[in-house]
């Protein structure tokens, strides 16, 4: 049988609410790793959130987090970082017009605000097992300089209408890869870098190639994965963009989705 490599998002694409992965998924997942397939998770979550996912489903899973700015190729991880020059922009741009920015490390974040990322999401979803993210109150733009090769991505949170204005300057200003999982989101990582490239590097690192690579995904973010897989899925409950550009589309992530797909393209229920 020939190896195939499978690429899922988590949130949206294999969770229900951000949390939750069912007994079919986690057992449909079971049986393909069982069949010598490989899969992994390409995720816009920073890593200890990412692992956290893994750890969900159990076995040989692998990780793309940080939209590609991270990723595990064999027993290695490897990373892109923002520049100086990058971090200093971000700040001054998205604090200008009145959002926050998240800046992550591989192991932790940095945060502008009062309040410490992801705390009120855990206890509202009752999660319990939290991992520790290391997050830490960003004092001023001072701090930045000696974050310059530590951080991988930044994340910019506010009201729609003051992003699409961030968007515009950061796009003007910079070189960055601005990406978006919700409309009170903006997902920013290195020039170059997406959960494409993670994808085409972890292709040639395998020897498995484009046509014998699956993708899962919901949201603007994962439209880059669909362009270097032949078998590019969205689901049911995707944006219509990703829906247009996908070669299949499945059923949403509440109905097991990715676990459907799976069973069928690889006969699992006969």
């Amino acid at each position: 049988m020939q190896t195939y490599l499978i690429f899922s998002d988590v949130d949206g694409t294999l969770m229900i609410d951000h949390t939750r992965l069912t007994t079919t998924t986690k057992q449909t997942l079971h049986q393909v790793m069982s069949l010598g397939h490989h899969f992994y998770i390409a995720s816009g979550r920073m890593l200890p959130l990412a692992r956290q996912a893994a750890e969900q489903i159990g076995g040989p899973v692998k990780i793309i987090a940080a939209n590609g700015a991270t990723f595990e190729q064999n027993d290695s991880l490897v990373t892109s970082f923002l520049t100086a020059d990058q971090l200093d922009k971000i700040y001054e741009i998205v604090l200008g017009y009145n959002c926050k920015v998240f800046f992550f490390e591989t192991n932790r974040l940095y945060y502008t605000g009062d309040e410490e990322p992801y705390a009120r999401d855990a206890a509202k979803a009752n999660v319990v097992d939290m991992p520790n993210l290391h997050a830490m109150p960003l004092i001023g733009p001072e701090m930045l300089p000696n974050l310059a090769g530590h951080i991988t991505n930044a994340i910019a949170y506010g009201l729609p209408a003051d992003l699409a204005l961030v968007r515009i300057a950061l796009a003007q200003q910079t070189n960055l890869n601005i990406a978006s999982s919700s409309p009170h989101n903006l997902e920013l990582i290195p020039h170059g870098i997406d959960k494409a490239t993670a994808i085409t590097a972890i292709q040639a690192a395998t020897g498995i190639d484009r046509d014998h690579t699956i993708v899962f995904g919901d949201n603007l973010n994962d439209l880059g994965m669909f362009k270097v897989a032949k078998h590019s899925v969205a689901m049911g409950n995707a944006a219509d963009i990703l829906k247009e550009a996908a070669s299949d589309i499945t059923l949403p992530n509440t109905q097991d989705g990715v676990a459907v797909y799976l069973q069928d393209f690889f006969n699992l229920t006969k």
